[in-house]
């Protein structure tokens, strides 16, 4: 399922969602983040040759460390590792509720929806990516962190991380 940006550029048939990458990375890390976390968080979007395609891949940082891939073959092969995929499937037959592992489309368009709408439609999201999106957000303040304080164990434990993050930071 390719991803076309807005400005109709595609970077190796997948497409960034919002133009460049070097736009998106600034975005995230700068424009959309809470300042708390500025310099803590990092992104980064790496292309892999594989079997004559392309491979792409969106990494999440936490102080240096990965917290999160998004990759569609990291994502078959962990699936493939947990027993929650076969060779020969579509990635998107397991349904997103049933797993924990997610690809660079999936980011993209969770990105997309995210910048989209109200922070809190995306902070009560059903994808993980966007409530991830929506939790290292500048918008969302103490009080509102708060109130997502009972809700962290409800989280994935990559969001989980990222979740106490945040809120650390904010001496909640």
């Amino acid at each position: 399922m390719p991803s076309i940006a807005p400005n109709g550029k595609s970077q190796y048939g997948r497409g960034l969602v919002e133009g460049s990458w070097k736009g998106m990375k600034k975005y995230l890390e700068q424009e959309m983040l809470c300042p708390e976390l500025k310099g803590r968080i990092s992104f980064h979007y790496e292309v892999y040759p594989h079997f004559g395609g392309m491979s792409a891949c969106f990494v999440l940082s936490l102080d240096g460390k990965m917290v999160k891939t998004f990759g569609e073959l990291y994502a078959m092969a962990r699936l493939e590792e947990q027993g929650k995929w076969l060779p020969g499937q579509y990635l998107y037959s397991v349904p997103m509720q049933d797993r924990d592992e997610y690809s660079d489309y999936e980011f993209s368009q969770a990105l997309r929806a995210y910048r989209n709408q109200p922070i809190q439609t995306s902070l009560q999201s059903n994808d993980p990516i966007v409530r991830m999106f929506a939790i290292l957000d500048r918008r969302v303040g103490k009080r509102t962190l708060a109130r997502l304080k009972y809700s962290i164990n409800d989280q994935p434990e990559w969001l989980r991380c990222l979740y106490e993050a945040r809120m650390t930071e904010a001496k909640l």
